[in-house]
């Protein structure tokens, strides 16, 4: 009896922690060698096929929206023959990357996980073995979205945050159930989009051109007039709780900016809860003034999705309106109850 195919799944190389080396004496760095990482995962090959790419090999630090560009093309290009894809990615900006890529492929009917390390493959002592099996085993799984796995979870893409940096459990989905706990056994925990039936399309283009602004009890958004005269054509600003600002100065600077074409978002400075515009009278003048809250979403989820839709040419009310939309389940609603928080 032949025995049925095992699953194929593609590792798309792209730098980070996970494959790189010590220089004597020296900081890490990306090393020439660091796309042969299948040497480190033996046993893998009995559950999975596994074909590697090296699309380049960068600290995450480095990359920016050309290479999200770069990532989706390859994952548009090469998905139609695996199961799934595992991207191997540094962890600075490995939420950044995947909430792009959450907004660029749109009709994804299969995985495509994320994964790195907090110390490389060739230690002795390192994450990267775990991390690197389990999300090739995520990569096989009816969980047809841009996912991170990182420590014991998959996570929606678009929903997580790296909270630690020195921690195996160095990522976090604030306001979203993992969709997959990996221990003895192997729980399914969040519910998957469901996977696009129109094919897949990469639906690019970002514009570089936006801030993150953090508002300081008693500073005034002189901060934010300046990146308005600089030339920010999008501004997130982290406001406080609900996503309210001092009802002073702010609304009317907010107003001067957003009738310059600059949209506004609002964010929080809290890790956990809602933005809601309409709950105080900050965030309502704010609203009032142009402003669009981000919801349930992360300032990376909601940073790149401003990046994003301005990058397609939208502005004003256009792109508050699109705002409001979720794209790829990254959490839009600015009101209402979170989506399975966790307890």
């Amino acid at each position: 009896m032949t025995a049925p195919a095992k699953p194929r799944v593609l590792f798309l190389y792209t730098g980070g922690t996970l494959g790189m080396l010590r220089r004597d004496p020296g900081p890490l760095a990306p090393s020439h060698v660091a796309e042969d990482v299948l040497p480190y995962v033996r046993g893998l090959e009995a559950e999975v096929d596994v074909e590697a790419e090296l699309l380049c090999n960068l600290d995450s630090s480095d990359i920016g929206p050309g290479h999200w560009t770069a990532m989706a093309t390859a994952v548009a290009r090469r998905i139609p023959e695996f199961t799934g894809i595992v991207i191997l990615h540094g962890t600075d900006t490995m939420a950044w990357s995947a909430c792009a890529l959450s907004y660029m492929l749109r009709g994804l009917d299969r995985p495509v996980v994320f994964t790195g390390a907090q110390r490389p493959i060739a230690f002795v002592r390192t994450d990267a073995r775990n991390n690197l099996i389990h999300a090739a085993l995520c990569a096989t799984m009816q969980v047809p979205e841009v996912g991170i796995y990182f420590g014991r979870r998959l996570y929606r893409g678009n929903r997580a945050t790296k909270i630690s940096i020195q921690s195996y459990e160095a990522f976090e989905s604030p306001t979203f159930r993992p969709l997959v706990e990996m221990g003895v056994a192997i729980r399914h925990t969040g519910n998957p989009l469901p996977p696009g039936e129109s094919g897949l399309r990469v639906t690019g283009g970002f514009e570089s051109r936006v801030v993150v602004l953090q508002v300081v009890p008693g500073a005034g958004p002189a901060i934010l007039d300046a990146a308005v005269q600089t030339g920010a054509r999008g501004v997130v600003i982290r406001g406080f709780g609900a996503g309210n600002v001092p009802q002073d100065l702010w609304p009317g600077s907010i107003r001067r900016a957003t009738e310059a074409g600059v949209s506004i978002v609002l964010h929080s400075q809290c890790l956990r809860g809602v933005v809601d515009l309409g709950a105080y009278e900050g965030g309502r003048a704010a609203m009032e003034a142009g402003a669009v809250g981000t919801g349930a979403m992360t300032l990376e989820a909601a940073t790149v999705k401003l990046m994003w839709l301005l990058g397609q040419g939208m502005g004003g009310g256009a792109l508050r309106d699109a705002f409001r939309v979720d794209v790829a389940g990254e959490g839009s609603a600015e009101t209402g109850e979170t989506a399975g928080e966790r307890e």
